[in-house]
């Protein structure tokens, strides 16, 4: 039996929001194995620098629990 879990990541990025959801799974990687999708949740831009704003997307990520 496949049994799977899903965890919501937000991640930053000051190119994109593409960006922002890359980034967001490629971290989940380094402490997560086996991710089977993404879905991005929100997209938003952080204006805490109106000059440099920030791309900011809430992304599920989900994966298989190893048994």
């Amino acid at each position: 039996m496949t049994v799977h879990k899903e965890v919501t990541v937000t991640a930053t990025s000051a190119d994109s929001w593409e960006d922002a959801a890359l980034n967001a799974v490629n971290r989940t990687e380094t402490t997560v194995e086996n991710i089977q999708w993404a879905v991005v949740q929100d997209q938003s831009i952080q204006l805490d620098s109106p000059e440099e704003p920030q791309f900011k997307t809430k992304v599920k990520i989900g994966f298989e629990v190893e048994e």
